[in-house]
């Protein structure tokens, strides 16, 4: 069942919209090349047709659709080019990030860090690899702002929503997610101890697995629509 817009978080009717959207853009209940019908979205949502157009707007400067002359708003197609840059450029700048979060995070932070390392783990131990993936997403949105450095998280923001609706492709290890899980608190450990080298290289070495499963998956996959 869709949720009235009035429930939905966010200030505007327009921002309620686009958490609306981009949450399912994410979570891979619309698929690249599917058309975004602004009447229908509108009608469910129970709002005019301006809210829909102005998130339509955002999400496209977002890059999760793509505006085209004849057939509206559609989801963006992956471009495996665009990806591998994306990913490269995350390599980089997600290490930085919880190099400096090393340096910086409370024990507020880690304390959150490490409940979300346990709700992990239990969402593990239910199957719930819905729930997991969310917590996951919490974590590592957690770790680099704990580096209480507002442009390098800025940054990280809008590359993480360009790249991640790339995950849609693949089914998930639960092998590599209790191994992953594991990593995690590897991580917060190293803050516990302010080792900013060992809580950068296992953050590096994690998402750089993360991203070869990725690239790799849709390589062969028939959902692979953009531009080699």
């Amino acid at each position: 069942m869709v949720k009235k817009v009035d429930t939905l978080e966010g200030k505007t009717k327009s921002e309620k919209v686009y958490e609306f959207l981009r949450a399912k853009i994410l979570a891979a209940e619309y698929k690249p090349g599917d058309r975004i019908v602004i009447r229908e979205i509108a009608r469910q949502l129970e709002v005019s047709d301006i809210p829909v157009r102005e998130a339509i707007k955002k999400l496209t400067a977002d890059g999760l659709l793509e505006i085209k002359s004849h057939s509206g708003a559609r989801i963006a197609p992956l471009n495996l080019k665009n990806l591998e840059e994306m990913f490269l450029i995350r390599l980089e700048l997600e290490p930085l990030a919880t190099r400096l979060a090393a340096k910086s995070a409370t024990d507020e932070e880690i304390t959150l860090l490490e409940n979300l390392v346990l709700e992990m783990e239990q969402h593990l131990k239910d199957n719930d690899i819905e729930e997991y993936t969310k917590a996951n997403r919490a974590f590592h949105k957690e770790l680099y702002r704990s580096s209480h450095a507002p442009v390098l998280i800025e940054i990280i923001e809008n590359l993480y929503l360009r790249s991640e609706n790339s995950k849609s492709i693949f089914q998930h290890d639960p092998d590599r997610l209790l191994a992953s899980n594991e990593e995690h608190q590897a991580i917060v450990n190293a803050l516990k101890n302010k080792d900013e080298e060992n809580a950068a290289k296992l953050v590096h070495a994690q998402k750089e697995h993360g991203f070869k499963v990725v690239l790799n998956a849709l390589k062969v996959s028939s959902q692979f629509w953009g531009e080699n």
